[in-house]
């Protein structure tokens, strides 16, 4: 109603102007014409007038005249708004009811719009061209999920037998050094690959809505947990916690663990060995900073396969997969660039 309320009003303004000016300038032809015509009157009946009773007649008339065209146009300016906005609501109205549908539309849901049935051939024409455009839409993502889920799921098995034999070969008694090295690359290569192929499933898991348990997590006792996890990683990198308070949100224990280890991972990555990292925890926000020189692209930080810096390329899809989880439960994650310090923070 607010979109048809600023395109009554734009017409409205105009018809008003346009009105505006036909009352100012039908004002002197009247007062012409009706002039003319009490002349023509006192020369017919032989009447003549001081200079003082002609100048107050004018007067009479002018504003006899301006008062009737006012009232006169403003009754027929409010009859015609009034017209106008009961026509526009009845006209529009399904026009209204189509755009709410496509507000209101989630392509995760797999669930088709039903739009209104309007006896308005325009409206009706484009409720069918909007709902083939969507059920196209559907079917596509649809596919594509299910593609993606079926393909990461196939490639687990033969990922993990490669990787089994490569490990054998790496324990044949006749391996050279060379060859050795060539296993090894390859292997690291495999690894790569199975993180990716293991990472779009879990997206595919996410996006099918699989991990729809929710518990009370407490954040700080998650961090923790996580961290001792990871101190081997970590190594003597210093890292300053500031925890003012417990933290309990409601979410999925996995996808949580997996958001905060993706976030810390992603810290580390992105910072020299000397080098530590600040994490802190106050109300309802999550903030993850470690130092750096360059500001990483943040156009392409949490989107799927797209590496943000090229001096420390990645797979691709960690912070997607932390912005997913994030968009799963409502919360907001961002990053910027201050003072040489990367920092992301995630707003429960």
């Amino acid at each position: 109603m607010g979109n048809m309320s600023k395109l009554l009003n734009k017409s409205l303004r105009r018809f008003a102007a346009y009105a505006g000016i036909v009352l100012a300038c039908s004002i002197p032809v009247y007062y012409f014409a009706i002039s003319k015509l009490w002349q023509y009157e006192l020369d017919e009946h032989n009447i003549i007038l001081t200079p003082e009773a002609g100048r107050e007649d004018t007067f009479i008339i002018i504003g006899a005249i301006t008062l009737l065209t006012v009232f006169f146009f403003a009754l027929l300016l409010g009859g015609f708004i009034w017209l106008n906005r009961r026509i526009s609501h009845r006209l529009w109205q399904p026009f209204y009811h189509t755009l709410e549908k496509i507000r209101a539309f989630d392509l995760s849901n797999h669930t088709a719009v039903e739009f209104e049935h309007s006896n308005i051939a325009e409206f009706e024409e484009l409720n069918s061209s909007i709902s083939r455009l969507l059920d196209s839409n559907i079917t596509t993502f649809r596919q594509q999920k299910e593609f993606t889920e079926n393909a990461s799921h196939e490639l687990q098995t033969p990922l993990a037998i490669v990787q089994l034999k490569l490990d054998l070969l790496m324990q044949a008694p006749s391996l050279t050094s060379a060859q050795a090295q060539i296993i090894e690359e390859t292997h690291n290569a495999l690894s790569r690959v199975s993180r990716i192929n293991k990472n779009l499933l879990l997206l595919a898991k996410i996006e099918n809505q699989q991990f729809s348990e929710l518990e009370d997590i407490d954040l700080a006792e998650s961090l923790q947990r996580i961290l001792e996890l990871l101190s081997a990683l970590f190594g003597e990198k210093a890292i300053h916690c500031k925890i003012d308070s417990s933290y309990l949100l409601k979410g999925n224990p996995i996808l949580v663990e997996i958001m905060l280890t993706n976030l810390l991972m992603n810290a580390l990555r992105h910072s020299a060995p000397e080098e530590g990292l600040e994490l802190s925890l106050s109300a309802n926000v999550l903030r993850i900073s470690n130092p750096g020189r360059n500001e990483l692209d943040s156009s392409k930080l949490f989107r799927r396969f797209s590496t943000a810096s090229a001096h420390t390329p990645g797979s691709g899809l960690g912070l997607s997969l932390v912005k997913e989880i994030c968009n799963r439960y409502g919360w907001s994650v961002s990053y910027r660039f201050e003072g040489q310090m990367h920092s992301f923070s995630v707003a429960f």
